[in-house]
């Protein structure tokens, strides 16, 4: 079987890689070589990417040891909820849930209305053009998740240049990324020991009642998975929410009928979590036994990446996988946000701050709409992620 070099060397942009759809037109897994030189398989087939992320025969805790496929220069860290397997992972998960819980994420609805609202009445007040990242993309996120978990007002700038040293790995030396990930550690260890003493309403403290209470976690393991909370738990919002504007703007068809029939918005927003491209792969797995994918033997031991920009486009799985259609039905939902053991804890809080940012964009500025060439955007590098870095607009 012919190998081919990942991550795809195609133009970052809001759309899939043509490489990884002329690979799934052949097979549904495909060899590759990653850049330090591990050969991997790419899952790139919609079903066997919901089989490598559900299958309990792959195993995220095997891909953190030494040798394992590494996609962040910096390594794998074996503490974080991402990177265990049950059934260690199911008693972490259940208690780091509570950040994200039904209930939770309603009670904020209202609240991250007004955080919208806020920021669409200071660009409402910007000379034109003005920079939706800057403006509503990169601040919204930020506001939510630090009020979720408690982080003082005055600290969240310093959040915010660091999860963008994590999130866009391959931007960033290993010693780079080493370094934000001390910084942020040691800021976590100081505001965890402040709630200890001086707890508040916040999920921080809250997280901290409850493993006091059931020493479900390490001191490392809490500061860890407080800090996985606090960097998901944001910066892939601050991505998807510019992605898919930028998508909305490259679809003026479907940007208008949106306009025109607002209650469409919740089938638009898992619309673009399939269609826009953020997450190109997700984290590699790797067989703890001998497992049939599909028609093909992925021996135990073998790392396998699940591409799922390109599983998202799978035309098995989705008619017409490349028109955008914010009406969009069917039986099988997007792997945007994964699938299995490992799905989005922070799922339903990213659909709200999407649903709520872009319908209040639309509601309150009709009119918007790109001040340059969408094929003119910059886009930030990522083995995982893509995003834009400015979306400069007028209205």
């Amino acid at each position: 079987m012919v190998s081919v070099d990942y991550p795809f060397d195609t133009r970052a942009g809001a759309d899939v890689d043509l490489e990884g759809l002329r690979l799934l037109e052949k097979a549904p897994l495909a060899r590759a070589r990653l850049d330090g030189g591990q050969d991997v398989w790419l899952a790139l087939g919609y079903q066997v990417v919901r089989q490598v992320l559900s299958d309990p025969g792959f195993g995220r805790e095997a891909a953190t040891r030494p040798g394992g496929p590494v996609t962040n220069p910096a390594g794998a860290n074996p503490e974080l909820l991402v990177s265990m397997d049950p059934p260690r992972h199911t008693r972490v998960r259940a208690l780091v849930a509570k950040a994200f819980s039904p209930r939770t994420v309603e009670r904020l609805g209202p609240r991250v209305g007004e955080m919208v609202d806020g920021l669409l009445d200071e660009l409402a007040v910007q000379p034109r053009p003005a920079d939706l990242v800057r403006l509503l993309a990169e601040p919204l996120p930020i506001l939510v998740i630090c009020e979720l978990l408690g982080v003082p007002d005055a600290d969240r700038a310093r959040i915010r240049e660091w999860a963008g040293v994590l999130i866009a790995e391959t931007a960033h030396t290993g010693e780079e990324i080493a370094a934000a990930i001390g910084q942020v550690d040691g800021y976590l260890g100081e505001l965890i020991a402040q709630r200890r003493e001086n707890p508040d309403a916040a999920l921080i403290s809250a997280l901290i009642a409850v493993n006091d209470e059931a020493g479900h976690l390490s001191p490392s393991e809490l500061v860890s998975n407080v800090q996985l909370l606090l960097i998901a738990g944001h910066e892939t919002t601050v991505s998807q929410i510019g992605n898919s504007l930028v998508t909305l703007f490259g679809h003026p068809d479907q940007l208008k009928l949106l306009r025109e029939r607002p209650e469409l918005l919740p089938g638009a927003v898992e619309e673009l979590l399939r269609h826009s491209k953020l997450t190109t792969s997700t984290l590699p797995r790797v067989a703890v036994r001998d497992v049939m994918v599909g028609d093909t033997l992925v021996r135990a031991g073998e790392a396998v990446i699940p591409v799922i920009a390109v599983a998202n486009r799978d035309p098995a799985a989705f008619p017409e996988p490349h028109r955008f259609d914010i009406s969009r039905t069917g039986p099988a939902p997007h792997v945007g946000l994964g699938h299995g053991p490992h799905y989005c804890l922070g799922a339903q809080l990213a659909k709200l701050e999407l649903h709520v940012a872009i319908g209040g964009l639309l509601s309150r500025f009709p009119a918007v709409w790109p001040a340059v060439d969408l094929d003119e955007l910059d886009w930030k590098p990522g083995l995982s992620t893509r995003s834009v870095r400015a979306l400069p607009v007028t209205w």
